[in-house]
């Protein structure tokens, strides 16, 4: 059987979009109904958890299939970390000019890359 292709962060957008449209946050909401200081709606906690998981899921699988990881917060190298970390990682992308050619400086390019964004960042 083919392995299927690895999701990338763009993907994201369409299943936030499918859960938009079988109306999933509005569901649960109903079933659930309010609740006293609930900050967030359960179906939007929902939601956000189930992107939150995918996005996580799709850069772990490529960091163990190549063997590769990624920085933690401490510098200790993880194979584990959470999608808002990775998003962290970005911070420190700086775009060069070197001869006339576009040059992205990177500590995190494997962060970059994980992601599904190396021709957005000249690394393809």
């Amino acid at each position: 059987m083919e392995t299927p292709p690895n999701p990338q962060v763009h993907d994201l957008g369409l299943v936030a979009s499918a859960l938009d449209r079988i109306r999933l946050v509005e569901s649960v909401d109903r079933l659930v109904g309010p609740r006293p200081g609930e900050k967030v709606p359960t179906g939007m906690a929902l939601k956000a958890a189930i992107l939150n998981a995918l996005g996580e899921w799709a850069p772990r699988r490529r960091l163990d299939e190549t063997g590769s990881s990624l920085p933690d917060q401490k510098g200790r190298p993880t194979q584990r970390p959470t999608l808002r970390w990775v998003f962290q990682l970005f911070i420190w992308v700086r775009l060069a000019w070197l001869e006339d050619r576009p040059l992205v400086l990177t500590h995190h390019e494997t962060a970059v890359r994980l992601l599904g964004a190396g021709r957005y960042y000249l690394l393809e």
